[in-house]
Order: C-alpha cells, then structure tokens, then sequence
C-alpha cells in the first residue's frame, strides 16, 4: 500500500511535465497564459463536480469558517498555474520544470516549522540530488539553455506557490475535508477570479475548430490539472510534505525533458541524462523504507 502511495506524488510530477506541451499550442493558437490557466482549470472544475455527483455529494459541504481556507488554496493553485504557464512560454520546457523543483527547499522548512517535519539526513540528501539533476537536466550548466529573466522569476515563483498549495491543502485535510472537496472548491474560485482577465472568444474559438480541438482542451484540463492535483493532494494527507514534494519535484523535469525532446526535439545532452538519474535516483531512494520502518516489519 505505501509503495503504492508514493507513487501518487511521482505520477502528478510526471503530468505537470507534460503540461508544457498544451501550454505551447495553446500559445501559438494566440491564447495568452490567463486565458491558458482559465480553459484548463475551467474544465477541471466540471470534470471535479461530476465525479463528486456520481461518487458522493456529501463532499460539496464545508463550513463557512472555513471558506478563507478555499480561498488561500484557490490563490496559490492560480499564482502555481500563472507562473509556471509564464515561464515554460519564456524557457525551455526542461529548465521551466528545473525552476519547479525548486519547491522542495520551500517545502521542507515550511512543513518542518507548521508540522514539525523532521529534517532527516535522506531527505536532505534526496532535494540535494534532485535539484543538481534538475539543474544538469536544464542544461544550465552547459549554456544551452534559453534564458529569460521573467521566465526564470516566474518559475522561482511557480515553486514557492507550489509549496504553499501543498501546505494549505494539508491543513484543509487535516480538517477532515476530502481531496476532492479541497480541489473542487479551488478550481471554482480560481475559474471565477480568472474569468474577467480571460478572453473567452479565444477558448470558444480554439473549440470551434473540431472535436480535435475540444478533446485536446479536455486532456489538457485532466493531465495538467484534475488528474495530478488529485494525486498530489491526496498524497500530501497521506504523507509527510516535504516526501511528497520532493517525489514529485524529481519526476517533473524528467518527464518535461523526455516530452521537450520527443516533440520539440530539445535532445538531452550526456550531463542532462546524468540529470535524469541522479533525478530518478533521489525518488528510488526516497522509496526506499527507513530503518525503522525495515525493523517494523521484521518484528510483525
């Protein structure tokens, strides 16, 4: 079961690599990143309300104290979407995603003052190794990456929103709210704010087009948004933050980087493959059961 559940963090990593994809057609369709942000997380919305119709309805209740917790979650989830849509518009996929998996180091001090997280040795051993192989994959340290000052802010902010929606998303489980409760209400708030800055004849113009057209909008929505948020915060209840964060910060820019060279032919360079590995490493070895846990199970 938990080998399963670790898995969740590395699957929503593994999708928000991809988004990048939808990002750069939808931007050479002529959408601009909050009319981008809005067709997916709109999407998502309608997706996250019809499986709470058909699974339960008791998820759509939440107390009205706890409306502000909605709110901050919806706040972070669109600074997130907005900043790294910005970025991967303005860099290359791989270094995008790198920015991205900076998010663990924002992370594991935020959960280790908030929830007393402890700061293990592994832990810190498995951010080091994975922000090197994100840095090698980016291709930074080759120069062959394109650099753009707001791309490159708008991916360190990407990150610090990213640690800040898992932290609220914990603190909303941790008040018994359901995964889907949390990113049903996130996704209507964020739909609602983006609403007035989205233009809405490009979306219903993209859509016209076909049913191409409209079944790629809907991918977009449940590989960048509805699928991945729902494995990311179910993750975040289940598991210590700063575990999920860096399982899914390591799978990003893999996966970015494979989709970047696979489709925009953005080859990997030898240190970049390096990257790759001490990436998929890090996740291994965060896998890997702890010493009390081996213990554990011998003496059961």
């Amino acid at each position: 079961m938990k080998s399963a559940l670790l898995l969740l963090p590395i699957l929503s990593g593994v999708m928000w690599g991809a988004a990048g994809v939808f990002v750069r057609t939808l931007s050479d369709y002529g959408m601009d990143s909050a009319t981008i942000v809005f067709s997916r997380v709109s999407l998502a919305t309608l997706m996250m309300l019809a499986l709470i119709l058909v699974a339960d309805r008791r998820w759509l209740r939440f107390e009205r104290q706890d409306l502000w917790l909605f709110i901050a979650c919806a706040v972070t989830m669109l600074a997130l979407n907005a900043f790294y849509t910005v970025s991967v518009d303005a860099v290359t996929l791989s270094l995008a995603a790198v920015l991205l998996s900076l998010s663990p180091v924002f992370m594991l001090a935020m959960a280790a003052v908030l929830f007393k997280e402890r700061v293990t040795a592994r832990k810190v051993v498995c951010m080091i190794a994975s922000i090197v192989g994100c840095v090698l994959v980016s291709g930074l340290v080759e120069g062959g990456s394109s650099l753009s000052v707001s791309g490159v802010t708008a991916g360190l902010a990407a990150a610090f929103f990213y640690a800040l929606y898992g932290i609220l998303s914990k603190r909303s489980a941790a008040k018994g709210y359901s995964t889907y409760t949390t990113l049903f209400y996130c996704l209507l708030i964020s739909t609602l704010i983006l609403l007035p800055f989205s233009d809405i004849g490009a979306v219903t113009g993209f859509a016209s087009e076909g049913a191409w057209e409209i079944g790629y909008m809907a991918l977009h929505a449940a590989v960048a948004s509805f699928l991945p948020y729902i494995l990311y915060t179910t993750s975040m209840a289940r598991m210590e933050g700063g575990t999920a964060s860096i399982l899914a910060a390591a799978g990003e820019p893999t996966a970015a980087a494979v989709f970047g060279a696979m489709i925009y032919t953005e080859i990997p360079s030898p240190l970049m493959l390096l990257g790759m590995v001490l990436s998929i490493g890090s996740m291994a070895l965060m896998c890997m059961p702890s010493r009390e846990e081996r213990t554990g199970a011998e003496n059961r």
